[in-house]
């Protein structure tokens, strides 16, 4: 049955009470990190396709709305409610994107989806990855791109050296991120040569095909030009000039350089397989030739008969909506006036014979400067202790209110790949303080002429976090039963050294001197609840 005069538009007004939040949110609000600035271009251009490829001849499914479409409907509703509410952000973006699809069966039947399949499709390619995902495919592309980058350079006599991901030039070090030649701009890169060749429209197939396959390898020399661009803009005018406008207007200048290269393996891709003549446009024979008094008395019955309908999946629409905002987890009373407790009243500045040392250089911050941007922690604390016999060690603390499933602190494995280490397999090990184990977790991650062990463990509220499945399954039970969901705190102990074995015991030494500096408060917060209170 066929949409009213006024069912469609009023359908259209309640999927946008669920698009709009969600894109909002996702472009310029709490998830705007996991954005890589390109989603809206994608976005804009896909509403375009499906605007575009519009055609008279596209109709409305007859008859009753089949039980399937009722299910998928269903479906869509019910994961968009428990998307938002749980902040599982790529469920919450697909099933927004599956009911604007069901949206276009409506109104234009399968005639329209076929249609415009391309713009359904390129619409995925905004969607944010997983980060593991991300972490696991960039490395090896950002280590290649480092090294062609630096081997150019370097082969017309600029001073230039490499170590993993980050590039020395002069005085400068520049540490090669995702965002210069990473997986994402690979990922818009390849939807921007898709869409080339889907307006292209070639009618030889091998030729459109190639083309598409072409965009990785394009997009993968654009990024390298990009990152020499940076390095020359930094050698010629320094730092700031490097990380100020230039790094972002280099953004705009990759995707020129990608679209000039297109073009040129299209041109010369034409000369292999140049297109044959157009086929000529099918004709709808069936809407030509159906007798009109029998489509206007079934057009009749259909309106009269789905008066409702519309008005009825508006409804569920806004019935969503309502549902996932009563259903967002809060933080827990509890962890509302922990947050209001500074890091550095938790942690005494003198541990032991441990004292803060303000001069130390050399350690990173990869964990912390990374989540920042994905406004997962509310508080990060940052020392170097020193001891009397010149042994240091860094301690690292983030803390975040909000640990729902979608917003979490990451772990150290996955920051330290962000930040161009490698990272070796994380060992579980204990620390014996009084009256308490302290389970932990050990890795290594290393950089050329750089080696750090490190130890860290996570809570949630006043509890260790040992088993990754069992967290997340609390967290997810914490929300949909409407409990306040406890903050988080991660500690993290690491310093410099080839014997990783002891260095761990260097770090177990601190954290049991930690431990014997702090008052019970203070432990309870920071290594966990003690035996017969409750502590895992």
């Amino acid at each position: 049955m066929q949409l009213g005069r006024a069912g469609l538009p009023v359908l259209i007004l309640g999927w946008l009470c669920l698009a709009a939040p969600t894109l909002w949110d996702f472009l310029f609000g709490v998830w705007s990190g996991f954005s890589q600035g390109h989603e809206l271009l994608l976005l804009t251009v896909a509403g375009w396709l499906v605007w575009k490829h519009r055609h008279p001849d596209d109709r409305a499914p007859q008859g009753a709305w089949p039980a399937w479409f009722w299910l998928a409907w269903g479906l869509g509703v019910l994961a968009y409610a428990f998307g938002r509410s749980q902040e599982f952000i790529r469920i919450e973006l697909l099933s927004v994107w599956w009911l604007a699809m069901l949206l276009t069966w409506l109104a234009r039947g399968w005639a329209g989806l076929r249609r415009t399949w391309f713009a359904w499709l390129f619409c995925l390619f905004a969607m944010p990855l997983p980060f593991g995902l991300v972490l696991m495919l960039t490395a090896p592309l950002k280590e290649a791109v480092s090294a062609l980058a630096a081997g150019i350079l370097s082969g017309v006599g600029y001073p230039i050296g490499r170590s993993g991901v980050v590039l020395t030039v002069g005085q400068y070090q520049l540490l090669v991120a995702e965002a210069c030649a990473g997986l994402h701009s690979m990922f818009i890169l390849e939807a921007m040569g898709l869409l080339y060749s889907h307006l292209a429209g070639h009618t030889s197939r091998w030729r459109t095909i190639w083309l598409a396959i072409m965009a990785v390898p394009v997009s993968f020399v654009a990024n390298v030009l990009r990152v020499m661009i940076l390095v020359l803009v930094t050698h010629h005018f320094g730092d700031a000039a490097g990380q100020g406008f230039i790094h972002d207007f280099a953004g705009i200048v990759l995707f020129a350089l990608a679209l000039v290269l297109m073009a040129t393996v299209d041109w010369v891709l034409g000369w292999i397989w140049p297109d044959g003549p157009a086929q000529p446009a099918a004709v709808n024979v069936a809407l030509t030739t159906e007798a009109a008094p029998e489509r206007a008395a079934v057009e009749r019955t259909a309106r009269a008969s789905s008066a409702m309908r519309p008005l009825l999946l508006a409804a569920s629409l806004l019935a969503a909506a309502g549902l996932a905002h009563l259903a967002r987890p809060e933080a827990s009373p509890q962890a509302n006036a922990r947050a209001l407790v500074p890091l550095e009243a938790l942690f005494p500045q003198r541990v032991g014979e441990w004292q803060p040392d303000p001069v130390s250089v050399g350690f990173v911050r990869p964990a912390f400067e990374q989540a920042k941007k994905f406004q997962m922690y509310d508080q990060v604390l940052e020392r170097v202790y020193v001891n009397p016999a010149g042994e240091r060690v860094m301690l690292s603390v983030a803390y975040g209110r909000q640990q729902s499933v979608g917003l979490q602190m990451h772990r150290p494995e996955v920051c330290y790949k962000a930040g161009g280490f490698e990272v070796g397999p994380v060992s579980a090990g204990e620390v014996d303080l009084p009256g308490h184990v302290l389970r932990v977790k050990r890795l290594v991650a290393t950089m050329p002429d750089r080696q750090e062990p490190i130890t860290y463990w996570r809570l949630l509220g006043d509890q260790l976090v040992t088993d990754e499945v069992r967290f997340k399954l609390d967290q997810v039970a914490a929300g949909l039963k409407g409990r306040g969901i406890d903050d988080g705190l991660l500690v993290r102990v690491s310093s410099l050294g080839d014997d990783a074995e002891a260095a761990w015991r260097l770090q177990a030494a601190f954290v049991r001197a930690l431990d014997q500096a702090q008052d019970d408060a203070q432990r309870r917060r920071t290594t966990g609840a003690r035996a017969g209170a409750g502590g895992s």
